[in-house]
């Protein structure tokens, strides 16, 4: 005997699957972008998604990443000599070697958001003679004497800035270098001019004795540079800066350089100087937790900061119109990225 068969009708919709519960660190996000940077990202962005917040075992390798193309055009821009072209920005604070100096340091940062590291993948690449190049005007102190720099571009430098030291040495850490020599010294002078509460202020420029308070501009910078760094990062005077800088969170400097407490929230991507942003990631990559006040504080704010979207926004409240936020986008997936990376470590 034939038996009917049955089939859903055409105007019935298939019931959807259940969506997934999110779970552990991402059930306190107000909405999880991680589907979406998977789904709007770069083949860099993704890669990064995968080995940072989601522990793919099958994430691209380093030399998967140098082969992709917004990492070769990139890489591309670096000359033979390893500087990268500096940009007008670079060239208004300083002389042309300052300014070369730095626009590599910030290209050798990019190269490291973008997935690559010279101790992993090929060996003779861009990323290894801008390092060579950054590091080629250290002195015997350690301090890179291409990164001296006064209050003005035209004023005399008296030393390296130990401001864009950090942030230099930061770059060269995060890019593979953190058992180079050359940068084992450049953290020894960065030690040797700190100020007696363990933080550091603009030596030779506002400041040339120890005794007055430090500036968490430059305590920021500097402390990326620790934070950055595996050896490094667990060390006592690290631990100090770290926990004297998120008592600064929110907060006024106490030097003319960026002193509004305003200057902390606005956040850029990349980054460059000193925000709540950037400021989070280094005291949280040394190791403070929720049992800081100040790391609860500027939690609290970044939270805040997310938009309906679910992505983070550079710029001073991170609040803009659905016009901007399209212009945005691409720099948008990139903080958000850095932002999901802080979270997760906090949770």
């Amino acid at each position: 005997m034939n038996r009917p068969r049955f089939s859903v009708p055409s105007n019935t919709p298939a019931s959807p699957a259940p969506p997934r519960a999110m779970t552990g660190w991402r059930a306190r996000l107000a909405q999880d972008p991680i589907p979406k940077l998977l789904r709007e990202g770069s083949p860099a962005i993704v890669a990064r998604v995968r080995r940072d917040l989601i522990d793919d075992d099958e994430a691209p390798s380093v030399a998967d990443v140098w082969a992709y193309k917004e990492v070769q055009a990139y890489a591309k821009k670096f000359g033979k000599t390893g500087a990268f072209p500096a940009k007008a920005a670079e060239k208004a604070l300083g002389p042309a070697p300052f300014a070369a100096a730095l626009s590599t340091a910030k290209a050798i940062d990019r190269l490291a958001d973008l997935g690559v590291r010279a101790d992993e993948g090929p060996q003779d690449t861009p990323l290894h003679r801008a390092a060579a190049f950054l590091l080629g005007s250290q002195d015997e102190d350690g301090g890179l004497a291409d990164l001296a720099v006064g209050a003005t571009p035209t004023d005399k430098a008296k030393m390296a800035a130990l401001h864009y030291q950090g942030w230099a040495l930061s770059a060269l850490c995060r890019a593979g270098f953190d058992e180079d020599p050359r940068v084992e010294k450049g953290f020894a002078f960065l030690l040797a001019h700190r100020q007696n509460d363990g933080g550091w202020a603009w030596r030779g420029v506002r400041t040339d004795s120890a005794a007055r308070p430090s500036s968490h501009l430059i305590t920021g910078m500097v402390l990326r540079a620790f934070a950055a760094s595996k050896k490094r990062r667990s060390s006592r005077e690290a631990r100090r800066a770290a926990e004297l800088l998120a008592t600064r969170f929110l907060q006024p400097d106490r030097y003319p350089d960026r002193k509004a407490s305003s200057h902390w929230e606005e956040i850029t991507e990349p980054r460059q100087y000193v925000d709540v942003a950037d400021a989070l990631d280094s005291v949280t990559s040394i190791g403070l937790g929720k049992e800081n006040s100040g790391v609860r504080t500027a939690e609290a704010y970044l939270r805040g900061r997310q938009a309906e979207d679910g992505f983070w926004y550079a710029g001073p409240s991170g609040k803009l119109s659905a016009e901007e936020a399209e212009k945005e986008r691409e720099t948008s997936l990139w903080l958000t990225l850095r932002v999901l990376v802080m979270l997760r470590r906090i949770n």
